[in-house]
């Protein structure tokens, strides 16, 4: 590999002793967005974190690149219960309103 790239071996593994740059961003990156995970306090999502990341430090990240560092860091965001429709509870002793207008609403079909 080295003949290929046409670099010294003792340069290519002391490129790999000293760490590549791209990992060392990458780890400052990964701080970063778990720092404002849990100052979130786990509700941020990657269109939160990205605006933030912006705002903050005007880094422009994609969504992606954090939806991935954000799996590989086991971080969940806090998911919404969905509202539940609550129907009318139609078992009560309570009295009925009388129907005054004497309306039926039962349809006919006329063929």
């Amino acid at each position: 590999m080295c003949r290929v790239f046409k670099v010294d071996r003792s340069s290519f593994y002391h490129w790999i002793k000293q760490g590549c740059k791209i990992k060392k961003v990458d780890e400052k990156l990964n701080e970063l967005i778990k720092n404002i995970f849990i100052a979130g306090r786990g509700n941020y999502g990657t269109r939160r974190i990205k605006s933030r990341l912006l705002s903050l430090y005007g880094l422009i990240i994609s969504r992606r690149k954090i939806g991935t560092i954000i799996k590989e860091l086991n971080l969940k965001a806090k998911i919404k219960k969905r509202y539940k429709l609550s129907t009318t509870d139609s078992n009560h002793n309570l009295p009925i309103a009388p129907n005054i207008l004497k309306q039926d609403f039962y349809a006919c079909f006329f063929w």
